[in-house]
């Protein structure tokens, strides 16, 4: 009986994992070539960098007053230096994103996503 349990328990394990990396994914999304939105995070980002235009356009204009209460005062904000929610980080002024702001390695896929550099042509 004791292995049942276990082996119960380590498919519900396993199950929270999937569904919780397939909504961690599915809330960075790209709504259209040179956009990307993160629901989580509350913004939507262009080529140079985050946009609250298309933040309005994709997310409503709630996220937009959302995201300028919570950054009002700040007086120095870098626009064009970014992570989401899901850990990529971007920078549109070198026009890089990285799967995180550690990692030296571009990440091709979104990179060409939101600057349309084909990194293997370089």
């Amino acid at each position: 009986m004791k292995i049942h349990k276990m082996a119960i328990v380590a498919l519900i394990v396993s199950l929270s994992s999937v569904v919780q990396a397939k909504t961690q994914k599915e809330a960075v999304y790209t709504p259209e070539h040179g956009i990307i939105c993160d629901k989580k995070a509350g913004f939507c980002v262009d080529s140079e960098g985050i946009s609250m235009g298309f933040t309005e356009i994709y997310l409503g204009k709630k996220a937009v007053e959302k995201f300028m209460k919570m950054t009002a005062g700040i007086e120095d904000m870098n626009l064009k230096s970014y992570t989401l929610s899901n850990g990529l980080s971007c920078d549109s002024t070198k026009r890089i994103c990285k799967k995180s702001k550690w990692d030296e390695k571009a990440d091709e896929h979104w990179t060409k996503i939101l600057f349309g550099k084909n990194l293997k042509s370089k």
